[in-house]
């Protein structure tokens, strides 16, 4: 199950520049941008070939839930197919103790019964456009805080024109592709009114937990449907959407994935891949490990308690597990050697030459020097400015309106990226989104994070004695859990709207705190915006620049959380000795069932039993590539049609970061005949298999 979760701790993305290195394609490897798919390899294949109407088609089809996961429209009335896990906060914020939506499922028999997700945003890709002229024109020359600020005051320029009058309808992103050897603006319809309409048990969303996930066999129907409602309030009419062919794919067949890969790291150099083996992979992986430590002690206390902490807990165990085949992937000699012939042979060609030399110079010593200052950094700017080190809800909210009514106050383009007038709507609807707060919850993790940020910066350290003062972090902690009023609502909207002037007047213990710990973020914030970012994104030009002439775009970019189409086809794979079959179905989760979690059966599905066909097709595997952020992703075949729903990939895929093995790497998938079975014969629901078109 992959996850991009609301607490960057549990899945946060890498900060390091990238390089322009790539290992070399083969048959399926390859995150491809819409405008530069592998059409030879796909003809040549597949005997595929793609025309503009089944591009722009698939690209209107397919759509990005901002919160970090991918999804597809899949009925002309704007319902939307996802994963359950990508769904699951939304499910949590419905729910509360007389009414547990994630352990009992939800399903909406009527549009009248469909339940808007708090704070949700869902984005379908309009068009893209090349800008790098532009923006390589603004940067030239540049370095250090001038490079930093010119490049942030155009990428605010080009967006705001792109958006125009309508930021709350459209959405436009600078992407950076090539390590910033290309700039593509990307313009999005936004949609904020995202409705519930149906979600599984926990227990048939997420069957095996732990111990399955990132394995294969699996038998989850790890799915829910959302609908997307226009600004009239109505159900969204669309043309372009992918029908469902509860057949699936054959074999051996072609299929593709169009979603949104979050972030690969494919391109770093060896001196940045050491970075995440010797410290960020670590750090992160120590401090995921002892939170999820607290979560399950927390959940012994009550039944209650245990719902509470079960997202929470799902995200960090998720979180633990990729990092740990990351990790692992960097500590396998055979690997890092790899890596390191690859980026040799590309140093060895642009040294052989004194045109290249002079040309790019040697970007890779420039980004091997950066990782002393980012390394020295990384753990202050990680407690403080991410926010390891205050985790709360109301933490949260307090540090969105002190920085955010700051940067209000800015002309757009000298504003942090995150508060630019494109960005402001999707800011908004999270401050305002109606969630419940629980308080001893809220309590418990502030107090804990707190004490991490004593003891990771130090009793001594000027941040944590402004921050904490002569308070324990438990005396903190329940001061601000007690008296804080940012619970309400009306309280939040009334200090964004009264701005910088009504957040100094404040008096709210998290505003107080939020205020001691932006003036110490802020430092770390610009140490990295104009002393490692830019020096690291302008190595990582040269390399982009020297790649290019090397190769060409004939490679893919890294992810970027932006639209991208992998092609493979439906197998199996060998795995010390032992072929593992593509496919699992029904029958085979009657038989990995037991009595007890996380094995134990919905209800639903045990009074289904005998209903159900146990050789209908459940889960299966594909060599497509994919990684964080690909989960909801719709597995189209050349018809266009829906044959599976990605929502995680095999424990040899975890390394799937850094580079990827045709022969062993598995994207997993939910079967449509799955699908299709379990909303006929368990859950009744008629009436989206009429408007799915599965009767």
């Amino acid at each position: 199950m992959r996850l991009i979760t609301r607490a960057l701790l549990l899945s946060g993305s890498v900060l390091a520049a990238n390089s322009i290195l790539t290992l070399p394609s083969v048959a399926a490897e390859g995150m491809w941008t819409m405008d530069n798919l592998p059409h030879t390899t796909l003809e040549k294949t597949y005997g595929f070939k793609p025309t503009a109407t089944w591009l722009h088609k698939s690209m209107r089809s397919a759509v990005r839930l901002a919160g970090g996961c991918s999804g597809s429209f899949v009925s002309a009335q704007g319902l939307v197919l996802t994963n359950h896990h990508c769904v699951i906060g939304c499910i949590e914020d419905l729910s509360s103790e007389k009414q547990d939506l994630i352990n009992k499922g939800f399903l909406a028999k009527s549009l009248s019964e469909e339940k808007q997700c708090p704070g949700m945003e869902v984005n379908r890709l309009e068009k893209t456009e090349d800008v790098t002229a532009r923006m390589q024109k603004a940067l030239a020359g540049l370095s250090g805080k001038a490079f930093s600020e010119a490049k942030k005051a155009e990428q605010s320029l080009i967006e705001k024109a792109c958006v125009g009058d309508a930021g709350d309808e459209r959405r436009c992103d600078i992407v950076e592709l090539y390590g910033g050897g290309e700039y593509h603006v990307y313009q999005y319809a936004r949609y904020q009114d995202v409705r519930l309409v149906f979600s599984p048990e926990y227990a048939s969303g997420f069957f095996g937990g732990d111990p399955d996930n990132f394995n294969f066999p699996r038998y989850n129907l790890d799915m829910s449907l959302l609908r997307v409602y226009d600004r009239a309030g109505k159900p969204l009419v669309n043309a372009d959407w992918f029908p469902i062919n509860p057949k699936g794919a054959k074999e051996g067949e072609l299929v593709m994935t169009l979603g949104h890969p979050g972030s690969t790291q494919r391109q770093l150099t060896m001196a940045e891949l050491e970075t995440q083996r010797d410290l960020v992979l670590p750090f992160r992986l120590m401090l995921a490990s002892e939170y999820r430590g607290l979560l399950l002690q927390y959940s012994t206390q009550s039944e209650e308690k245990a719902r509470i902490a079960q997202t929470e807990l799902t995200m960090v165990e998720n979180g633990i597990k990729a990092r740990t085949g990351m990790f692992q992937a960097l500590l396998s000699p055979s690997v890092m050697q790899k890596k390191r012939e690859q980026e040799n042979t590309f140093r060895a060609w642009v040294s052989s030459d004194a045109t290249r030399t002079q040309t790019y110079g040697d970007p890779w010593q420039t980004l091997s020097d950066t990782q002393t200052d980012w390394r020295n950094l990384y753990v202050d700017y990680v407690m403080v400015e991410i926010g390891f080190g205050a985790m709360s809800q109301h933490i949260t909210w307090a540090r969105t309106l002190v920085r955010g009514t700051a940067e209000k106050a800015k002309p757009d383009n000298a504003r942090l990226r995150e508060f630019s007038d494109a960005s402001l709507p999707a800011v908004q609807a999270g401050l305002f989104a109606e969630v419940p707060l629980y308080s001893d919850f809220e309590r418990t993790k502030l107090a804990w994070s707190l004490s991490k940020l004593r003891e990771k910066l130090g009793v001594d350290n000027p941040v944590v004695k402004s921050i904490l003062g002569k308070q324990s972090p438990e005396a903190l902690a329940n001061e601000i859990v007690t008296h804080s009023k940012l619970g309400d609502v009306a309280v939040r909207k009334q200090l964004w709207e009264g701005g910088v002037d009504a957040i100094k007047n404040s008096d709210d213990p998290a505003i107080k705190l939020a205020y001691l710990i932006d003036e110490q973020a802020r430092k770390f914030r610009t140490d990295y915006d104009q002393n490692i970012e830019p020096v690291q994104k302008a190595a990582a030009n040269q390399l982009a620049k020297a790649r290019f002439a090397f190769q060409g775009t004939r490679v893919y970019p890294d992810a970027t959380f932006s639209l991208r189409l992998s092609h493979g086809v439906i197998r199996g794979w060998e795995e010390k000795g032992k072929t593992i079959a593509p496919f699992t179905n029904i029958g085979g989760l009657f038989d990995r069932a037991t009595d007890f979690d996380p094995f134990k059966l919905a209800d639903s599905w045990i009074a289904a039993q005998k209903k159900l066909d146990k050789k209908t097709r459940f889960n299966q595997v594909s060599t497509n590539d994919i990684v964080g952020g690909n989960s909801g992703s719709p597995l189209i075949n050349a018809k266009g049609e829906l044959v599976g729903l990605i929502f995680d990939g095999n424990i040899n895929s975890l390394g799937g970061s850094y580079f990827f093995d045709e022969s062993v790497n598995r994207a997993v998938s939910v079967h449509p005949a799955a699908m299709t079975e379990a909303l006929k014969q368990v859950y009744k629901a008629k009436h989206l298999v009429k408007e799915l078109k599965l009767d």
